[in-house]
């Protein structure tokens, strides 16, 4: 049995340069490490290590598709990335004054707590939550 803890969510991107500076600037992570490809890819997250915690690889995009915000919330496949926070308000207050656009007002969350959803620079569906 196969049994452990996420390592890593991936993102492909128009700009990985582009949306590394985002998820830094809005989110607070910081970049763990990056290849030397031009463009490069990115593994962002809040540890200082690759080994420390759960990262997300921002890569570039290589194929044609449909961009993020055209797919519909609940059509098959991975459809957003949930951050938990410790402080809901402090996080959404934040967000908010950065100029982050949401999707809807905070909600319930599923088995407790607080959500809401907003896109990142690139439109892929984030959401903050506190349980």
């Amino acid at each position: 049995m196969l049994y452990g803890t996420i390592d890593h969510f991936a993102i492909a991107c128009h700009d990985t340069r582009k949306v590394s500076q985002w998820y830094c600037r809005h989110l607070g992570m910081r970049v763990i490490a990056q290849n030397q490809n031009d463009p490069p890819t990115f593994m962002v997250g809040y540890d200082s290590t690759v080994r420390d915690g759960a990262m997300i690889e921002l890569m570039p995009a290589r194929d044609s598709g449909p961009e993020p915000a055209e797919s519909r919330r609940f059509q098959p496949g991975a459809r957003h990335l949930a951050l938990r926070v410790s402080d809901f308000e402090q996080a959404y207050t934040a967000l908010k004054a950065q100029g982050v656009t949401f999707l809807m007002e905070p909600t319930a969350a599923i088995g407790g707590g607080k959500l809401v959803s907003f896109r990142d620079v690139e439109g892929n569906e984030l959401q903050i939550i506190q349980r």
